[in-house]
């Protein structure tokens, strides 16, 4: 079924000459047009009375004027001229701001909601922990949100999903098929459920976490030993646990403690 929006409102297909086809590939927009859909998105986001809420990328607003009737939003879109659509044709009901999410600065809201761009996933979503909201309800990619919610033993647990996990819990709702967007992708897409909240390990230093992950899943293949030696070269870690293991069958929790005691030992070794 065909978005309201977009069937009764053909201010959007009256573009320029610029905003062609060729420019909604560069932008990655996939826009979301089948409403049962957007209905499920909305539910899901249990939004209760007066949240704030911020939409990324309300392209031609499938998602829009069903979440202008749940709370106060805001919505953030990068292209021009479907910014200037939607403020004509919501801008007395939401806050319809144009600029580029990975340089705008979000304000505080209780929930986010949005269809992201496929090869902006990753960048968005890490720009996202550094601004504080309570859930969200976000589509990606399916392989994507496979890796984001992979548990360990997994083969696609890795660093996305561990570092994700530093900052959120994640839970796959459904399936969204290709054809539920135009102009349709090659692969089907993934809601995702996030909700913030504190890991459950303390670290010592942040980067040497990021550092530890990192080395231990560029070369998953190999033990961990073998993959921490590379990147640590000077530091003895024979006596450490873990160290005959492959990265994917560990916990976050178990990798943090790993980081600091790494941490502990590079900090005697700059004394």
């Amino acid at each position: 079924m065909t978005s309201p929006l977009q069937g009764e409102d053909r201010r959007f297909d009256s573009a320029p000459a610029h905003h062609s086809r060729r420019k909604q590939k560069m932008l990655g927009q996939n826009f979301l047009i089948d409403n049962n859909i957007a209905q499920k998105i909305v539910k899901a986001s249990s939004i209760e009375a007066d949240e704030d809420i911020l939409e990324i990328g309300p392209g031609r607003g499938a998602l829009t004027e069903l979440l202008i009737e749940k709370g106060n939003l805001l919505a953030v879109e990068k292209d021009k001229w479907l910014a200037v659509v939607l403020k004509q044709k919501l801008g007395k009901r939401a806050q319809i701001i144009e600029d580029d999410i990975l340089k705008f600065e979000i304000p505080k809201v209780d929930v986010i909601v949005a269809n992201l761009p496929y090869s902006l996933s990753s960048p968005i979503l890490f720009r996202l922990f550094n601004y504080e909201w309570k859930r969200a309800i976000l589509m990606f990619q399916e392989e994507f949100a496979n890796r984001l919610v992979a548990k360990p033993g997994s083969k696609v647990y890795g660093r996305l999903s561990i570092m994700a996990n530093h900052y959120v819990k994640t839970k796959k709702l459904f399936r969204v098929s290709k054809t539920a967007f135009q102009p349709q992708p090659k692969i089907h897409s993934q809601v995702v459920h996030l909700v913030r909240r504190d890991p459950d390990y303390e670290l010592a230093d942040f980067a040497t976490f990021e550092r530890v992950v990192r080395s231990m899943f560029t070369h998953r293949r190999k033990k961990i030993r073998n993959c921490l030696k590379l990147d640590f070269p000077n530091l003895d870690l024979d006596d450490l646990d873990n160290m005959n293991e492959r990265a994917e069958v560990l916990e976050p929790k178990e990798i943090a403690n790993l980081s600091n005691l790494i941490y502990s030992r590079i900090s005697k070794e700059t004394l």
